[in-house]
This record gives C-alpha cells, sequence and structure tokens, in this order.
C-alpha cells in the first residue's frame, strides 16, 4: 500500500511522492453530526482512542505466533544432547554461519534450536516426540483425528525423522481411537467350526514349532496330528526349510504310514499358502482347510 504525501493531489500527478505504510483495516467512528473519522484522527479526537483497530491479513501472516513454553524448549536441547545426528547437524549449521557462508536449503538455527521448513526440529527422542503427539491427538482440543490429519496438526510446528510412519503408528495403536471409532473393514464372517473326521487319518492339521534348541541339527519340528485318533508324527526340518521340502518329508513319514488325507488344516505360512502347495494338494486332491486365526 502507498499514501500520498502533502504535496497536493491532482490527475498529472506532478510533485507527488509515495510511500509505503503499513495496512491496517479500522472500525470508522461517526459522531451525532455525521462526522467520519480514520485512524489517523485518534491524537486530534481523543474519543477514538477507545477505538479497536485490527491488523490486516498481510500483517498477520508476517507476525510469528508461536511461541514455546521454555520448559518445553529446555527439554528439547536436554534430549538433543543425547542425539548424535542432532548434534552433528547442528556443529554443520554453527561453522556455516561463523564463516558466514549459506546454509543448507530449508534449514535454520536459532537460540541454539534447530529448524527445518521453519518448524522446530525434533531430536530422536520417543519420550518428547510423544508429548507432542499427545498434545496434536489425545487432547480435547485436538480431537482424536486420524493419521493424515494429525500429522499435518504436528507439523504446522514440529518436524523430525520419518515423522509419517512414527506419526501413523501412533494414532494406530490410540485405545481411545480403536475402543469408539467405528471399523471401516467389512464384516467379518462367521465361525465354522470343523466336522468330524469320519475315518482315522482322513483329517489331519499341520504346524510348526520353530525356533528350538537344534536337536540332531534340526531347530524347528512339525507337527502333523489326526483329528479323529489324537495320533500325532512330530518331524525334525531344517532352519530354512522350503515348501517342496514340506512336502517331501510328509510324504515320507506320513504318507507311506497311513496313506492320504482328504484334507489339510493348517495355518496362513508361506509354506501353505504358496503355489507349490497349492498345486501338490490340487493334482493329490486333498482339500485344503487354512485357518484365519
Amino acid at each position: 500500500m502507498t499514501e500520498r504525501t502533502e504535496k497536493g493531489f491532482g490527475s498529472s500527478g506532478l510533485g507527488v511522492e509515495l510511500k509505503e505504510v503499513q495496512p491496517t483495516i479500522c472500525f470508522l467512528q461517526a459522531d451525532g453530526n455525521h462526522w467520519f473519522y480514520d485512524p489517523f484522527d485518534i491524537n486530534q479526537h481523543p474519543r477514538l482512542r477507545k477505538g479497536q483497530v485490527l491488523l490486516s491479513n498481510a500483517i498477520i501472516a508476517k507476525a510469528s505466533l508461536r511461541k514455546f513454553e521454555e520448559d518445553f524448549l529446555l527439554s528439547v536441547k536436554e534430549a538433543a544432547m543425547e542425539d548424535e545426528n542432532w548434534m552433528r547437524r547442528k556443529e554443520e549449521l554453527e561453522t556455516l554461519t561463523k564463516e558466514e557462508k549459506e546454509l543448507p536449503k530449508q534449514w535454520s538455527i536459532s537460540e541454539g534450536l534447530l529448524y527445518y521448513k521453519d518448524r522446530l526440529f525434533i531430536p530422536d527422542n520417543e519420550d518428547l516426540q510423544t508429548l507432542i503427539a499427545k498434545t496434536c491427538h489425545d487432547s480435547k482440543l485436538a480431537g482424536h483425528f486420524g493419521q493424515e490429519k494429525t500429522l499435518e496438526i504436528i507439523t504446522r510446528d514440529f518436524y523430525w525423522k520419518r515423522i509419517t510412519d512414527w506419526v501413523n503408528d501412533y494414532v494406530r495403536s490410540c485405545t481411545t481411537c480403536q475402543q469408539a471409532k467405528a471399523a471401516r473393514h467389512a464384516r467379518f464372517g462367521l465361525l465354522s467350526p470343523l466336522q468330524v473326521p469320519y475315518a482315522a487319518w482322513s483329517s489331519t492339521s499341520v504346524d510348526f514349532i520353530t525356533q528350538l534348541p537344534n536337536s540332531a541339527g534340526y531347530p524347528q519340528i512339525m507337527v502333523v496330528v489326526d483329528r479323529f485318533t489324537k495320533m500325532a508324527h512330530f518331524i525334525g526340518l531344517q532352519e530354512n526349510t522350503t515348501a517342496k521340502e514340506v512336502a517331501e518329508a510328509f510324504l515320507k513319514e506320513v504318507w507311506k504310514l497311513h496313506g492320504l488325507p482328504s484334507e489339510i488344516i493348517s495355518d496362513m505360512d508361506a509354506k501353505f499358502a504358496g503355489e507349490f502347495w497349492e498345486s501338490l494338494c490340487k493334482r493329490l486332491g486333498i482339500k485344503r482347510k487354512m485357518s484365519t486365526a
């Protein structure tokens, strides 16, 4: 905005000097004689000194409205002492500042604190990050927003490495959100109890017991149970056993003694959910029943 000085006003514009002034918005005052006043009349009219003057949006946008409590800033500095990456970045920026060199793009330092894109850079400290998340997500004013909105609120003032993944995990594990918010997935199907087998070894269940101490070179066991007689076979396997090796062990230890079952019940293990096991059961006429538990 510009203002004409007291050098006249005419269409020619001669003798007119322009100067820059701060834009303001004010309430115009009127008295009984219908005289209107502007902010420059306040000194001549004491009654106007009580009037309210509003700042324009341009001035508000330039003002720094973010103020952090001193205790919080002190906590940030204390946590930063234990973060090597944070301290290394600080030393780098301080060195460039002393040498009057240009700082890395979007980075700045002020009063011993780091700022990235004008947002306070938080060190790698779980307690400090959780405190910020609770304020921006758990408080009554925040209202337990979703992942994207919570991230948007936090990144208004703060930033730390992998902040998106961190915020998503925090919101996903929020107890209040899990209890109060409606589920958006499809309804779970009804439980289907297994039918009682009609004969021995017609229906078997297969599962693995892993991460065991080595016994004869086998750190895991495949357990095959007959659902009719509850008879079981415990078959030792190598640590990185493939689906093909599981099938060979099944034929060697179970099929040669009891024949092929009509159905095999298992979990969603990759060995059973893979294409090889699916094709094998289809060729042998074995029905797969994979539990979701």
